[in-house]
């Protein structure tokens, strides 16, 4: 059992360890040098009159994470001890959290998502976390986007110099000054009418896309000078 000063000192650790990422991640981005694909994508739906919902692989969300900051934006993250740190980070940059996820909270964490974007917030989910299988679409996301009329937009990113993590979501972590590529997919609505089959062939077309943009950035710097 840990005595006060110990429980104390883990705290403090946790505080030190969440403010000196922020600040890293702040740093690190500001080097990086970015290339959009499909970028008309992104442009139509900001400008578009219903709120955004981002749907980005669990292992491609460190970019965006920095990128989108200063949207209203809501996230969902699990209720694991990793998704703990995250959402403190992700509240040190000023971005609301949504706790929940497909295996622990799922329905509770989308009713509350649902009531947010409602209110004027948009989204960001990671489809295949927080768990996996990697790549792999579960349908919280087309089930959010079905009850607010929000407009998914598929996106993910690559970078020339990296680092990936032997995670399950094989994490990636671009370098201090690489070049990145930013990729987007054609967004996709979800009509509050659908039907369960509906719905399927919505996370299935989601599925496709996402892997199809991450094929395209993971490949885009091989004949890159």
């Amino acid at each position: 059992m840990l005595t006060s000063n110990q429980a104390w000192y883990r705290r403090w650790l946790r505080v030190c360890a969440v403010r000196l990422l922020i600040w890293g991640l702040r740093v690190l981005c500001l080097t990086l040098r970015p290339v959009h694909i499909q970028q008309h994508f992104e442009h139509r739906a900001w400008h578009g009159r219903t709120p955004v919902l981002l749907a980005f692989w669990h292992g491609r969300m460190l970019y965006f994470v920095h990128r989108y900051h200063r949207q209203r934006m809501t996230v969902m993250v699990s209720y694991s001890r990793d998704g703990e740190f995250i959402s403190r980070v992700l509240q040190g940059l000023g971005v609301d959290v949504t706790r929940g996820s497909s295996s622990r909270g799922g329905a509770r964490a989308l009713l509350d998502m649902a009531r947010k974007v409602r209110s004027g917030y948009h989204a960001a989910m990671t489809p295949d976390g927080p768990r996996g299988p990697r790549y792999a679409v579960q349908p919280g996301v087309v089930t959010l986007a079905k009850k607010t009329g929000a407009l998914i937009v598929p996106v993910t990113y690559s970078a020339r110099w990296k680092k990936v993590l032997r995670s399950w979501d094989q994490f990636l972590v671009p370098l201090p000054f690489s070049r990145v590529v930013v990729v987007y997919g054609e967004p996709l609505t979800v009509p509050a009418s659908a039907l369960p089959t509906d719905a399927q062939a919505k996370r299935q077309e989601l599925e496709t896309s996402l892997r199809g943009i991450t094929e395209m950035a993971d490949h885009y710097f091989d004949h890159k000078d």
